[in-house]
């Protein structure tokens, strides 16, 4: 049966409440990683801020990904993470090495 009402196209494409409590369960996992990270452990700036950035990174893509409803539609989540994701690299690799070279002594 073929639906053209797109209220229920997009009840039948919502996640179950099962998945969406795992969903808020991984988030909550890689908050308190995140919390730990900065609070409990010591680690160097250079790892802590790698992992930070990792799990930010996948707590905005399930958070895009499940609660609104980007899971269904594959080209746009692509681009909606894969466009920022290279700009910020791009601005933190322009904005950084200069600096970082700088400090070093390398220029």
């Amino acid at each position: 049966m073929h639906h053209h009402d797109p209220e229920i196209m997009e009840h039948e494409n919502m996640a179950a409440p099962r998945t969406f409590l795992t969903a808020w369960l991984i988030l909550l996992v890689l908050t308190a990683v995140e919390v730990s990270v900065v609070v409990v452990f010591t680690l160097p700036t250079a790892l802590r801020v790698t992992i930070l950035l990792i799990t930010a990174c996948l707590k905005a893509s399930l958070i895009g990904a499940y609660y609104m409803n980007l899971k269904f539609e594959r080209l746009v989540m692509s681009y909606i993470i894969v466009i920022p994701l290279i700009a910020l690299a791009l601005v933190m690799f322009w904005g950084v090495v200069p600096d970082a070279a700088r400090i070093l002594g390398l220029r």
